[in-house]
C-alpha cells in the first residue's frame, strides 16, 4: 500500500475531532457576566431617623426624614376614608401623581413620614428644662438654641439640642407665673408629611397629606 502524501496527513490530522476537554482555555479568567447597576438610593443626602431616636451626635441638617412621625394629637395610622377625590402618588415626591380615588374611598395607610425641609430655631431667653426623648431632662440656660424638626402635637415639636432629641413647646412655651416665655422663635420649621396607603383595588401609593382633603380614621381622638 502506498503512502499517502505529506501534505494529506497533515489536513486530515487539522480535520480531525478534538476531545472537547483537552481544548486549551484562553489566556487569563473567562469574563463575568455584567451586573446591574445598584440603584441609587431615594434621598441619598436626607438624614433618616424614627420616632424612637433619642440621640443624635452631630447637629442636623434639611433634609431631615422623620419616619413614622403622625404630627398631631391622637394621629394613627390605619383605615382612612377619603372625603373628595384624592391623589395618590406614585413616590413620596409632589411630580408623581399616579391615580386618584373618590370620596368614600377606604385607603389602608399602613406607614408614614415627615419630611424636614427647612430646620426651624429657637433661642432660649429664661433657664427652663427640656424633656428629652430618653425620658430625661435637660437643663436650658439663656441663650441656648434649639433647632426645630417636627410637630408633635398639643404644641409640642421635636428638637434638637447639644446631641440629645427632646420635645418642647417650640412656639415659646410659658416660665413661671407672670414672666415671659422661656424660648423665643427664630425661624419656623417647614415640613412635608407623606402616608402610603393602599386603596380596595391593589394599587398602592403616596398620599402628599399637606396637599390631600381630610380624612377620617386618621384621629383616634374622634376626627
Amino acid at each position: 500500500m502506498r503512502s499517502l502524501p505529506l501534505a494529506l496527513l497533515l489536513v486530515l490530522a487539522a480535520c480531525a475531532p478534538t476531545d472537547p476537554a483537552e481544548t486549551p482555555e484562553a489566556d487569563g479568567p473567562a469574563p463575568s457576566p455584567p451586573t446591574a447597576e445598584a440603584p441609587e438610593p431615594a434621598g441619598a443626602d436626607t438624614l433618616s431617623i424614627t420616632t424612637d431616636t433619642a440621640d443624635l451626635a452631630a447637629r442636623p441638617a434639611a433634609p431631615v426624614r422623620v419616619e413614622g412621625a403622625c404630627p398631631f394629637e391622637g394621629c394613627v395610622y390605619g383605615t382612612w376614608t377619603t372625603s373628595a377625590e384624592t391623589t395618590v402618588y406614585a413616590t413620596a415626591d409632589a411630580s408623581s401623581a399616579s391615580f386618584t380615588v373618590p370620596a368614600g374611598t377606604a385607603l389602608e395607610a399602613d406607614r408614614g413620614f415627615v419630611l424636614v425641609t427647612r430646620l426651624g430655631e429657637v433661642v432660649v431667653d429664661a433657664a427652663s428644662d427640656l424633656y428629652l426623648a430618653s425620658g430625661e431632662t435637660a437643663p436650658l440656660a439663656p441663650g441656648d438654641t434649639l433647632l426645630v424638626l417636627d410637630y408633635e402635637g398639643e404644641g409640642s415639636s421635636r428638637v434638637w439640642f447639644d446631641g440629645r432629641i427632646g420635645f418642647s413647646e417650640a412656639g415659646g412655651f410659658q416660665g413661671p407665673p407672670g414672666e415671659e416665655p422661656a424660648l423665643r422663635p427664630l425661624t419656623e420649621a417647614v415640613t412635608e408629611w407623606w402616608a402610603h396607603v393602599t386603596a380596595p383595588d391593589g394599587r398602592s401609593g403616596w398620599l402628599w397629606m399637606d396637599e390631600t382633603p381630610d380624612v377620617s380614621g386618621a384621629d383616634a381622638l374622634g376626627g
